[in-house]
């Protein structure tokens, strides 16, 4: 099969072609086994060598697609597997902050489509089970004749700036100085830059214009879609809603707090491009 070389070797695709070995993305729970010594950027998953391994353990398995010219499958395996020699398990938000463009996607598309299925085990309309499908990635209905396919969030992230500043909120969740970009859900019936000017006001009360979208990401917690923007603050007083949002302020490029999304991560791609910018036009 030949991949486009734009895809940098990951192919998602519900149909296995039957490769000669085969990748294994290794979970239990929401936490990846990886190979110990492997590159957490550009592979560290299992090869299919070692299968005889993991099989007593595996509870599930699905075809991925192909990555570096290979099938490519997830399997879910019971928390015993944990102690496999040559194997560690990674906690998934760790794998992610350190993983490549194409390690992260195929993370996140292997802990989404197990959790799709587990989500979607009966039909929505009669109650009766679903069961999967041989052909494509859907949870169908026998009597009601309905597919499930596996769900996408769109949600849309915004640095918004002002000159040499940044906006930085800190989630009413989240540990003390830790801050990142705003971010929130599209509504029904709303486009990307209409949820970004409801967002950003409804959290901090701040308008914005000059939207410029920058790039999307998966994310799996459950399955996002992010949507990643840079913005112009037309205003700058903030008042934070209170109830989403505990702080939020605005940091100079160079002065930004401790706690950061990594740049593999949108939020911290975002915060990136920006400092690098400001870098170039205020030294």
């Amino acid at each position: 099969m030949t991949i486009p070389t734009s895809l940098n070797g990951f192919y998602a695709n519900s149909l296995a072609i039957n490769t000669n070995s085969t990748w294994i993305i290794a979970v239990i729970g929401r936490d990846v086994l990886v190979a110990e010594g492997s590159s957490m950027t550009n592979n560290p998953f299992i090869d299919s060598g070692r299968a005889h391994l993991l099989e007593p353990f595996c509870q599930r398995k699905i075809t991925l697609g192909q990555w570096l010219s290979r099938d490519c499958e997830v399997w879910e395996l019971k928390p015993e597997a944990a102690v496999i020699d040559g194997v560690s398990l990674m906690v998934l938000r760790d794998l992610l902050a350190v993983a490549g463009e194409e390690v992260f996607s195929l993370a996140c598309r292997a802990v989404q489509l197990l959790g799709w299925q587990d989500t979607h085990r009966f039909c929505g309309s009669c109650g009766k089970p679903n069961h999967t499908t041989g052909k494509e990635h859907a949870m169908t209905c026998s009597d009601c004749k309905i597919n499930n396919y596996p769900r996408i969030s769109p949600c849309v992230i915004v640095l918004v700036t002002h000159g040499d500043q940044c906006l930085l909120a800190r989630n009413a969740s989240w540990a003390p100085n830790r801050f990142s970009a705003l971010a929130g859900f599209l509504e029904a019936g709303e486009s990307a830059e209409q949820a970004l000017h409801r967002e950003v006001f409804e959290e901090v009360s701040v308008e914005i214009n000059n939207i410029c979208y920058i790039g999307s990401q998966s994310w799996p917690y459950p399955g996002q879609l992010m949507l990643g923007f840079i913005a112009d603050a037309v205003t700058q007083n903030i008042k934070v809603d209170g109830i989403e949002i505990a702080e939020a302020n605005w940091f100079r490029y160079d002065q930004l707090p401790g706690s950061m999304a990594p740049p593999g991560i949108m939020a911290g791609a975002l915060i990136k491009q920006f400092v690098d910018q400001a870098t170039l036009v205020y030294g």
